[in-house]
């Protein structure tokens, strides 16, 4: 803006020495006895009236002198406008993934990505359920196969086996790790209602997902799920052991 505003005045000064130069009074000026005895003589501070001929020459340079004020308006009114445009807001101060959920709020995602997984098993598509799992980074351990898979193909391969059995999870304990602000470990207990309508059996299951955002979707990176053993059978009081024993 200075730069500018030097550049603004030199123009100014030269139009206006150049509408004087060109003006009929410059030269009678020049000759005139009035100046030379102007430069004769020293200045003195009394007040003269003003002639003719220096009304012409203030008239001449009033359009630059007109121009710089100009100029000078728009600059402070764009600098006020500038400053204006600076002034921070709240919305640019905080980002809210940045923010960690509570553990309620976490809670409630979990079982929200469960009920799109479990969903996607309702399809029947393989492809469908294998979307849910991340491309890259994954490790999945089935609950009815002995390898640990790890890339998409060989999630789709599994799920298209396991889709045909009309699987349906509802889950009967849970709990939420946070791990940051874009992924969690969901892990608990869960039975799948397996089978034919009329026919089906349940099977309760051990279960565990690493869930993280990975460009704006949940994305599973890590499955564990395996059949839950059973209960070990009660101890026997110490005389019904004796008893057992004879």
């Amino acid at each position: 803006n200075t730069a500018m505003l030097r550049n603004v005045v030199l123009l100014c000064t030269l139009a206006s020495a150049s509408a004087f130069v060109g003006s009929p009074v410059a030269p009678l000026l020049r000759n005139s006895p009035a100046v030379s005895s102007v430069r004769a003589r020293p200045l003195r501070t009394s007040v003269q009236m003003v002639d003719a001929d220096t009304i012409q020459i203030a008239l001449a340079a009033t359009p630059s002198i007109a121009a710089l004020g100009l100029v000078f308006k728009n600059s402070f009114s764009g600098s006020e406008q500038q400053t204006q445009q600076y002034v921070p807001s709240q919305a640019d101060t905080y980002s809210p993934q940045t923010s960690m959920p509570t553990e309620t709020e976490a809670l409630s995602l979990a079982r929200t990505n469960f009920k799109k997984w479990n969903d996607a098993l309702q399809t029947k598509d393989a492809a469908t359920v294998a979307k849910m799992y991340s491309a890259s980074k994954l490790s999945f351990l089935p609950t009815v196969s002995p390898e640990h898979i790890k890339q998409l193909d060989a999630t789709n391969d599994y799920f298209k086996d396991f889709v045909k059995k009309n699987p349906f999870g509802t889950i009967t304990d849970d709990k939420v790790t946070l791990l940051d602000a874009n992924s969690y470990l969901h892990s608990g207990m869960y039975t799948f209602e397996i089978g034919e309508k009329g026919a089906r059996s349940p099977v309760e299951a051990r279960f565990s997902y690493v869930w993280r955002k990975i460009d704006s979707a949940w994305k599973i990176t890590h499955h564990h799920s395996s059949v839950r053993p059973p209960s070990p059978a009660p101890t026997p009081a110490p005389e019904v052991a004796a008893e057992a024993a004879k």
